[in-house]
């Protein structure tokens, strides 16, 4: 082995001629200069001498050249022009910087003493045959760091480095721990890659250079395949992505295809949260930086956080769903859970979509190559962050949607004789057990019943049942009906008694009087949010006054909310015999109603508990609300805060806080009231022996790790 003092020989890059000259020829001028016979060859540097390091780098990353073609008369383009060289400059000098860490790192192997070589990959670009690539004229050069790591001697007394592993550290300061790593490891482009035998230029007796061929990574089945599934998961989060903001902004999509958009999406996201953290890994593999505060990695961090919260997300968001599909109770803590996943995915995706924009922004800027991994995360990022946004709603809300869905769907398949009954029965069983736990037992005797026959049992019986003051209800658990909240029977069973008098007389064994309403336990008068509590005030709807009917006593189990908030706003909320007209408290307070069944029953609750001058001022205060602070909530919280949810959060506020005065007296409490509800709103926000020699595992030689 020779070893060099590169102070005085520092003739590392050898230039190259202009005129088109072959591979071979180019490495054979490369190893006379830098080789010598089969020996192996190292520049050696003291740990006093990295300027000489930073020199020989230099050389291999030049500056660009200054622009001299500038006009005279026109100092904003001479401006622009030498801007844009500085920004240039700016690139290439931490690309300098990247390449000198990382060779000067691997000291750790030498104790503290640098020892590296130069050589140099040429890449046939357009060859895909071996054979002939050596003689291609169209080719890249990549300089390459060699760096000495194993050695033979297991007393560390030789330098002997043959057939050990050696570090290569390649332009982009990727750091690899052997020669096979490098082979099938680098980031070359796509071609037949043209390099001496390890990284060490050895000639033969004739004085010919050693050569051997790899394909590079880039044009390896595997690589193909990962760049056609980036390409095709970025399309398919872009659309879905598309399809979301479409959603939000408020046009009408089909259920199927928002439903398909979905799982493209959120394969995408999940394509792209493993890609991301696959190549985290790559660069800690490789030694380069993960650090936040690198740009590259900072894109990939976002993509791996963002992507496991945002599908946690919608794996809880859609958990809840299938829970209330099957009328199991939600937790109060299940719900806030659910709530912050969601919040937190819209932060995250939201950092994740402004970092990649403006990464894509300065890469253009400065010319470098935008990757399709960048646009995959960004597409991924914008998915995420429009399904959150979409999916984004208060967890109740989300479980009353789903529950109405559900069962709003299974009463369409009935036939109108068999809605009727099962309309009155969701009636009672509501006013009974109340929203929450009346949609439960609704659900799971909707999923337990394979038959429509027992509605059209009831329906033949509903006259005897009404004349001995018997009411059906659905039974907790899916068992069926009961009577009176008493008595649980068969539908079949109890026609056949009632009709024709077989078997045991089952109305008789009815002795409960019909069940008083629904009251949360604990305090009779707790407004349930935002669909709960028993319903006794009226609400009439027609232009002015009272109608002659048409009340809340048939639920309308539809999932128009638009009609029914025109329909609504053109009601009268009827208290001990007085009527609020409810067109007259402003336009604030019906655009932004999400669901009108909900903000009627939250209505009616409060209505149960308050008279009509404090309905009347919960009201008004709810349209000033609505005026004065959704849109500053709308946009730090990103979230669609519906007027059902203030007016429930007004209510309970005054109920809690309030009871026993009058309207007049509440009024001087109205901004300690309208600042109390606006910081519940906004908590929703989250903010958030030197001598000892170590057996290498791969060429079996020896090495040591000293500290720098």
């Amino acid at each position: 082995m020779s070893n060099n003092n590169t102070e005085a020989n520092n003739n590392a890059v050898v230039p190259l001629q202009s005129v088109a000259r072959s591979i071979r020829e180019v490495q054979q001028s490369f190893a006379e200069s830098l080789g010598f016979g089969n020996e192996i060859i190292w520049d050696l540097l003291s740990d006093e001498q990295a300027r000489i390091l930073n020199t020989k780098i230099e050389t291999l990353i030049p500056n660009p050249c200054a622009p001299t073609d500038l006009p005279d008369d026109d100092e904003k383009k001479r401006q622009a022009a030498r801007e844009k060289w500085e920004k240039q400059c700016g690139v290439f000098e931490r690309m300098r910087e990247t390449l000198f860490n990382s060779v000067w790192e691997q000291r750790k192997y030498t104790n503290r003493q640098s020892l590296t070589s130069i050589f140099y990959v040429l890449v046939a670009t357009n060859e895909t045959n071996h054979n002939t690539a050596e003689n291609s004229q169209s080719w890249s050069c990549h300089p390459v760091f060699r760096a000495r790591r194993c050695i033979s001697d297991s007393k560390g007394s030789s330098n002997n480095s043959s057939d050990c592993c050696m570090i290569y550290v390649d332009e982009n300061g990727r750091v690899y721990q052997n020669w096979d790593s490098y082979v099938t490891e680098n980031e070359l482009p796509e071609g037949i890659m043209v390099t001496p035998r390890r990284g060490v230029y050895n000639l033969t007796a004739r004085g010919d250079v050693l050569l051997e061929s790899w394909q590079t990574p880039a044009g390896s089945p595997r690589k193909k395949v990962l760049g056609a599934l980036d390409t095709t998961s970025a399309v398919g989060g872009f659309a879905a992505a598309g399809l979301g903001i479409a959603g939000i902004a408020g046009f009408t999509i089909a259920a199927p295809v928002m439903l398909v958009a979905g799982a493209v999406g959120l394969a995408s996201a999940g394509y792209a949260t493993a890609r991301s953290g696959a190549q985290l890994v790559d660069r800690s593999a490789h030694e380069q930086s993960i650090n936040v505060t690198d740009r590259t990695a900072r894109s990939h961090w976002l993509g791996v956080i963002a992507g496991a919260v945002g599908l946690g997300a919608a794996g809880a968001t859609s958990a809840l769903t299938a829970a209330t599909n099957a009328g199991r109770e939600v937790s109060a803590i299940t719900q806030l859970t659910v709530n912050s996943m969601n919040i937190s995915c819209i932060m995250m995706s939201g950092t994740g979509v402004v970092n990649s924009v403006i990464d894509l922004f300065l890469k253009y800027n400065d010319g470098d190559d935008i990757s399709t991994m960048d646009v995959l995360q960004l597409s991924a990022s914008l998915f995420l962050f429009t399904h959150s946004v979409s999916n984004f709603k208060l967890a109740s809300t989300i479980i009353n949607d789903t529950s109405n869905s559900r069962i709003g769907n299974y009463r369409d398949t009935l036939s109108n004789r068999q809605r009727r009954i099962f309309d009155k029965m969701v009636k009672e069983t509501t006013r009974v057990k109340g929203v929450r736990q009346a949609n439960m037992d609704i659900i799971r005797n909707v999923n337990e019943m394979p038959s429509r026959q027992a509605f059209n049992d009831l329906y033949k019986i509903n006259k005897n049942l009404n004349k001995e003051g018997v009411r059906p209800m659905f039974a907790s658990n899916g068992q069926g009906v009961t009577l009176n909240d008493q008595v649980i029977v068969n539908t079949a069973e109890l026609r056949a008694n009632v009709q024709h008098n077989v078997g045991p007389d089952i109305l008789g064994q009815v002795k409960n009087p019909i069940p008083e309403a629904f009251n949360a336990p604990g305090n009779a008068a707790r407004v349930k949010n935002p669909v709960g509590g028993g319903i006794t005030g009226r609400l009439l709807t027609g232009s002015t006054g009272f109608t002659e009917k048409t009340t809340l006593d048939t639920p309308e189990l539809t999932n128009n909310y638009a009609e029914g908030v025109r329909a609504l706003s053109l009601s009268t909320l009827v208290i001990n015999g007085v009527g609020l007209a409810l067109s007259k408290y402003g336009e604030s307070l019906f655009e932004r109603i999400i669901n009108a069944e909900s903000f009627e029953t939250v209505l009616l609750s409060l209505a149960d508990n308050l008279k009509e001058d404090m309905m009347n001022y919960i009201l008004n205060l709810t349209n000033l609300f609505m005026a004065m602070f959704w849109e500053q909530l709308n946009t730090v919280l990103k979230m669609y805060i519906a007027s059902e949810s203030v007016l429930y959060r007004i209510g309970i506020h005054i109920l809690d806080n309030y009871r026993g005065l009058t309207a007049e007296q509440i009024e001087k409490y109205t901004q300690n009231i309208l600042n109390a509800v606006e910081d519940y709103f906004m908590s929703l926000n989250p903010n958030i022996f030197p001598d000892l020699l170590t057996v290498c595992k791969i060429c079996n030689g020896y090495y040591s790790i000293c500290e720098l």
